[in-house]
C-alpha cells in the first residue's frame, strides 16, 4: 500500500509539473494566419463599408494587428455625427475573423468596432501572456483616443470570456485615470483565472502553479462607468457562479448613479451564445449602448 501511495504521489507530482510547464498552451488557442485583410470578408465589409486594417505597436515593441470597422471613415465623435466605438476583445481561441456575429450585434446597436488580435494570434507578432494582453489593451485604447481622436465618453469596452478579463482590466485602468468610458459590457467571463482553473480541475493546486491569473474580481471595484454582464446558465467552461462572483464584486452603481445589470442567458452554454441567445444579447447590448451613449 505504501509503495502504491508513493507511486501515485510521484505520478500526481509529474502531472502537476507538466501542466504547470504547458499551462499557456492549455490556456491560449490562437489560430495563426497570414495577413488577415478585412477586404476579404464580404459580410464584414457589408456591415462596415469603410472598414480598414490597422497595426498597433505595444509597449514591448510588438506589432499587433486589427480591424477598424466603420460605416463611414473619420466619423469619430458625436459632435460630427459620428457613432460610438466599441473596443472588442475576443476569447482565448481563434482570431478576429471568427467574430462576425459580434460585429453584427454591435453594428445593429449603431456603433463601430475596433477589434484586435492579441500577441501571437492571427497575424499579430509576439507570444501570448497576461502582461502581453494588458499591453494589447493599452495599445487599443491609445489608438482609439490618440490616433482616432475618440473621446472616452464615446467608447464602450466589451469582451467575451478571456476578452471579458481584458475588458475589465482596461475599463478599470481608464476609470482610475479619470478617462471614463461610456460603459462596459462583458459576456461569459470570470472572477479570476485561478477560480476558473480550480472549478475545472479541482484536484490540481491551480493557485500555486498558475502564472497568468487575470484577477478581474480585484479590478472591477475600480470601474465607475455603467456595467452590463451576460452569462449562460448552462455554461460548463466558465460556470455561471464565476460570473456572479465577478458581478458581486462590481460597484452597485456607476459614478452617475446607473445600477449594474446582470442578464441570464437561458439554456445557453459557453460556445453557443449566438445560436441560443443571439437575439437576447442583441436587445440587451443595443439598449445598454443607447442608454449610456451621449446624444
Amino acid at each position: 500500500m505504501k509503495r502504491f501511495l508513493r507511486s501515485m504521489l510521484v505520478i500526481y507530482t509529474l502531472v502537476v509539473i507538466l501542466l504547470g510547464f504547458f499551462q499557456r498552451k492549455l490556456l491560449y488557442h490562437p489560430v495563426k494566419t497570414g495577413p488577415l485583410t478585412v477586404a476579404r470578408f464580404r459580410e464584414t465589409m457589408h456591415l462596415f463599408p469603410a472598414a480598414t486594417d490597422v497595426s498597433l505597436t505595444t509597449a514591448d515593441g510588438v506589432a499587433i494587428k486589427g480591424w477598424l470597422l466603420q460605416q463611414k471613415s473619420g466619423m469619430n465623435s458625436i459632435e460630427t455625427g459620428g457613432r460610438p466605438l466599441v473596443i472588442y476583445f475576443h476569447g482565448n481561441a481563434g482570431n478576429r475573423a471568427m467574430r462576425t456575429s459580434w460585429y453584427q450585434i454591435i453594428a445593429s446597436a449603431g456603433a463601430d468596432v475596433l477589434a484586435i488580435d492579441y500577441h501571437g494570434y492571427a497575424d499579430s507578432d509576439g507570444t501570448m501572456t497576461e502582461s502581453g494582453l494588458e499591453m494589447d489593451c493599452d495599445a487599443a485604447w491609445e489608438y482609439a483616443t490618440k490616433t482616432l481622436s475618440y473621446e472616452p465618453q464615446d467608447i464602450f469596452i466589451a469582451g467575451t470570456s478571456l476578452g471579458g478579463a481584458a475588458a475589465v482590466y482596461l475599463t478599470a485602468k481608464q476609470c482610475e485615470a479619470k478617462q471614463v468610458p461610456a460603459g462596459m459590457f462583458v459576456v461569459s467571463t470570470f472572477s479570476s483565472m485561478v477560480d476558473t482553473g480550480a472549478s475545472l480541475y479541482p484536484w490540481l493546486p491551480v493557485g500555486a502553479v498558475l502564472v497568468d491569473r487575470y484577477p478581474s474580481d480585484k479590478r472591477i471595484p475600480k470601474i465607475s462607468c455603467p456595467i452590463l454582464m451576460l452569462h449562460g446558465d448552462m455554461d460548463r467552461v466558465v460556470k455561471q457562479k464565476l460570473g456572479q462572483t465577478l458581478f458581486a464584486a462590481a460597484p452597485e452603481k456607476s459614478a452617475t448613479g446607473v445600477a449594474k445589470k446582470w442578464v441570464i442567458l437561458p439554456g445557453t452554454g459557453h460556445n453557443d451564445l449566438m445560436a441560443n441567445s443571439g437575439r437576447l444579447i442583441q436587445r440587451e447590448v443595443a439598449a445598454f449602448m443607447k442608454s449610456h451613449h451621449r446624444q
